[in-house]
């Protein structure tokens, strides 16, 4: 999905060359937002799926009383979903700050297999605690905390795969 939004008032707007250009280049680095302004013409591009707007609206929804032993957005009713799904059930659940995935892969908590957790529930983090590591295309990637708290509850099984902006863990502030 793009939706491409301009304004020309008096500046000559970016012709379909160029913004073909742009939604090229957008696709080859894989961004997902682009905004432009120049002597009152604008152009935003968006590609993708928009998870903030996405958040916002999952806000307002109700939480369920009773959370199912095995997530509804695992089942074979909505495959397409299922990702999505589990994204918004973690983020419905939780009730304190959380430190969230910064992309997609596969969530580890130790920094090996048969090592310790780099972190436990209890646990207080700063800014540049590690606390769990994410592989994302054979590359190990350390995931620092970002804030101040301590840890509440893990969100997310060692092992299991994560999407960008999902709730890996959340503090008490």
């Amino acid at each position: 999905m793009e939706d491409i939004k301009t304004n020309d008032k008096e500046a000559t707007p970016l012709d379909l060359k160029q913004i073909k250009q742009i939604v090229a280049l957008m696709a080859e680095n894989d961004l997902s937002y682009f905004h432009f302004e120049n002597q009152g013409s604008k152009i935003e591009l968006r590609r993708g799926s928009d998870f903030q707007t996405a958040k916002e609206l999952l806000k307002h929804l109700p939480i369920a009383a009773a959370a199912p032993s095995a997530p509804a957005a695992f089942s074979t009713a909505a495959p397409v979903a299922a990702p999505a799904a589990a994204v918004a059930a973690a983020a419905s659940a939780q009730v304190g700050p959380a430190i969230n995935s910064p992309m997609v892969g596969t969530f580890y908590r130790s920094s090996g297999p048969g090592e310790k957790p780099l972190v436990n529930i209890g646990d207080s983090v700063d800014e540049n605690t590690t606390v769990c590591i994410i592989e994302a295309m054979k590359v190990m990637n350390e995931i620092k905390a970002e804030m101040r708290g301590t840890i509440a509850r893990v969100l997310v099984e060692d092992g299991k795969p994560v999407q960008y902006g999902q709730p890996l863990f959340e503090l008490k502030a």
